[in-house]
């Protein structure tokens, strides 16, 4: 469906730090940082009317345009997703010199091509203050077929890969693994209105909105047909409860509410038709702040 390259990076801490409960947006604001001082060669303060917004690194990536062949759904809007998502690996807390810290990196359809500039930036990261030095690089499936340790180089040379879904079962698990947050008329939803068809319609657009940066032609799906069998597919939910947490905003010098739903749920009925959908949003998250990890999960057997 949408082609992704998973990296997990593993860093080991210059300097001891205090970091934040949920490292998305610090990972996501350092990675910003260092690439634009990396690849912006005209200085503007950003990237509104820059004519080299679709071939450098920074702008495609951290201001991706719309795509002029963008069709469908995805014409209704300025912008579509960023082409990337990055996860943390651990929480935040009190680290020590020389502890470790890893987070995923993926890269959706065209982001793949700014690969080398990405590599160049992780291996000058910083996490605030803090300074990192990279240690490993894993390639993931659906790249390979397990966590795969290996060179920079080995990771030039591979290309991205659509996840293949596996047959679809009668019931599956869903962990919510990274806080959830899905706006439903201009509210976000809290645990005790969650529905199982705004999670597939919101999941259903980010993903065909990606699509659309890598491919012109839109995907070959009835959107209203589909979120009509979303609501016909029981849902159980265990354990749902609203994480609370904040970010810094740097820009508007504030703290941001960034709450969401963790804990799981239980499907069962015809998944068959939602199944390829549900299989890749595990490479690219939903809901709002997928690019920082939010809306992170992962199906299991039930």
């Amino acid at each position: 469906m949408i082609p992704v390259l998973p990296l997990r990076l593993d860093f080991t801490l210059g300097a001891d730090a205090r970091l934040p409960a949920y490292l998305g947006s610090l990972w996501r604001s350092a990675l910003g940082a260092t690439l634009r001082q990396q690849v912006c060669i005209t200085g503007a303060p950003n990237c509104d009317g820059c004519h080299l917004v679709h071939r450098c690194a920074y702008g495609f990536l951290f201001d991706t345009p719309q795509p002029a062949q963008a069709g469908g759904l995805a014409a209704q809007y300025a912008q579509l997703p960023h082409p990337y998502v990055i996860s943390p690996r651990a929480p935040g807390g009190t680290y020590r010199a020389g502890d470790r810290l890893s987070m995923d990196l993926t890269l959706i359809g065209p982001g793949e091509r700014f690969l080398p500039e990405l590599l160049s930036a992780v291996a000058n990261l910083r996490l605030g203050p803090t300074p990192l030095a990279l240690e490993s690089v894993t390639l993931l499936p659906p790249v390979t077929d397990i966590a795969e340790n290996t060179t920079v180089a080995k990771v030039l040379d591979s290309r991205a890969q659509a996840p293949q879904a596996p047959a679809a079962p009668d019931t599956v698990r869903i962990d919510f693994q990274h806080p959830l947050r899905l706006r439903r008329d201009n509210r976000y939803l809290r645990p005790a209105a969650f529905d199982f068809g705004t999670f597939f319609t919101t999941l259903m657009r980010r993903i065909s909105m990606l699509h659309a940066l890598t491919d012109a032609t839109p995907l070959a799906s009835d959107p209203r047909a589909l979120a009509e069998h979303a609501r016909s597919i029981e849902c159980q939910p265990h354990g749902l409860r609203w994480y609370d947490w904040a970010r810094k905003s740097a820009r508007q010098k504030q703290r941001i509410p960034m709450g969401g739903i963790t804990g799981s749920l239980r499907l069962s009925g015809d998944l068959a038709p939602l199944w390829p959908w549900l299989w890749v949003g595990q490479w690219l998250h939903v809901g709002k702040g997928a690019v920082m990890g939010l809306g992170r999960y992962r199906l299991q057997p039930a």
